[in-house]
């Protein structure tokens, strides 16, 4: 027993300190794990470039031939748009639906722009609001060349979710000037650019030279936007910039001028990104649930670049109201590739999902509709949530997914009750 007065008690303190770091075996250290740094998330920025029907496949061929310099630059990952064919989450593969989806994180049973009518709204939650909601102080910028894309979210440039709003109408060069200017001089956190060039050739003429052509001039267009991004960084060194490039869609075979349906082709699309990023976007699942498409649901999807970009601008989630259908493709990412199967005779919904990693025993947490309905362990893949108490015809239950803080969700949609009569 140690016993000291109030004199000697400094003295006891560090001769105690000094015995435990010391330990009872000859002095043998003992390593603490250093604190983890302080990140100032008011330096990290995100530019989210959108190149409009460009072809993953032709991407390629256009780096390969040295006409893509500046998107040869970052790390390239095939991905895909349309959602999961008979599921909610199906989607067709035009310009609106994909961008809202680009923009929200959600598919269109959430967001309701379900084609190119720029009378349509945008009904989720998008980045530029929930940057802002995060932190008023924080700039949104949305500069495009297809004006249907900020039609599309009118409402949010009326609330001043998005502080910069501008309509180039078809014109590419518009664009690239605006979105310089606006890097170099001007004060933002999150910027949408985005290009229309390539999709138009497309459209008019196919695949042909002149489609690689405007691949070329994009990436052009690109390199302007990433030079004044390297003028501004030089003004402001401790500026951390996420940069993501991206298309809404692919295009139809063989000859490329449409999309809209659900081929794979037209379902084909990429991110680039000038990060390292985690395995939802460099390890695809070869073995994804459903194998349609040669397998193409194994691979990150158009939605997950909202909460990438969430990720790297330190946006904390609302984890039990959770609503965006992506994971992040940076740090660690969440369960993924979740998906629902209600069925409306038994009033239950199962839930399926994958794992990144090896399981290690930590808590995972399942939400609907914002109450926790389950802790389990990260073994494990599936829950069955039985005996919902829900009205009679179709209901959406909005789960949440949750471990290492890292949600997923998923909108699952049930139709209860009696199975409607056959007609006499």
């Amino acid at each position: 027993m140690l016993t000291v007065n109030s004199r000697g008690k400094c003295v006891a303190l560090a001769m105690l300190a000094a015995a435990l770091l010391n330990g009872c075996g000859g002095g043998e250290e003992i390593n603490v794990d250093p604190a983890p740094p302080v990140v100032d998330y008011s330096k990290r920025k995100a530019l989210v470039i959108g190149v409009d029907g460009v072809q993953y496949e032709k991407l390629q061929e256009a780096i390969a031939a040295g006409q893509a310099p500046n998107m040869a630059r970052f790390h390239l990952a095939k991905t895909y748009g349309g959602g999961i064919v008979g599921s909610v989450t199906e989607q067709v593969t035009s310009s609106g639906a994909s961008w809202t989806t680009i923009l929200t994180g959600v598919w269109a049973n959430r967001h309701k722009v379900v084609n190119n009518d720029d009378k349509l709204r945008n009904q989720a939650d998008s980045v530029f609001k929930l940057i802002k909601d995060a932190d008023a102080r924080r700039r949104t910028a949305s500069i495009v060349s297809w004006n249907t894309i900020n039609n599309n979210f009118a409402r949010d440039i009326d609330l001043r979710y998005v502080t910069h709003a501008e309509k180039c109408s078809e014109d590419d060069q518009c664009v690239a000037d605006k979105v310089s200017g606006l890097l170099v001089f001007g004060d933002v956190d999150f910027v949408f650019a985005h290009f229309d060039d390539v999709d138009n050739v497309g459209h008019s003429v196919g695949f042909v030279p002149a489609y690689q052509a405007a691949i070329q001039s994009t990436d052009a267009r690109i390199g302007q936007v990433l030079a004044a991004l390297q003028r501004r960084q030089q003004a402001h060194p401790d500026e951390d910039w996420l940069i993501m490039v991206t298309p809404d869609h692919g295009r139809s075979l063989p000859g490329g001028f449409g999309h809209g349906s659900q081929t794979l082709s037209e379902k084909t699309t990429f991110i680039a990104i000038n990060k390292e990023a985690n395995a939802q976007f460099g390890s695809p699942f070869k073995d994804p649930a459903d194998m349609a498409f040669n397998g193409l649901y194994g691979n990150a999807t158009q939605a997950d670049i909202v909460p990438t970009v969430l990720t790297h601008l330190g946006v904390k989630p609302d984890v039990p109201n959770y609503r965006i259908d992506g994971v992040p493709l940076l740090g660690q990412p969440s369960v993924r590739q979740l998906t629902a199967k209600a069925d409306g005779e038994t009033r239950s919904v199962t839930l399926q999902w994958r794992n990144s990693g090896q399981p290690s025993g930590k808590p995972l947490t399942i939400y609907r509709d914002g109450k926790q309905i389950a802790q389990l362990d990260d073994a494990a893949t599936t829950y069955v949530d039985q005996g919902l108490e829900i009205p009679d015809g179709v209901s959406e239950l909005n789960y949440s997914v949750v471990l290492d803080q890292v949600p997923a969700a998923y909108l699952a949609r049930i139709n209860a009750g009696k199975p409607a009569r056959p007609n006499p």
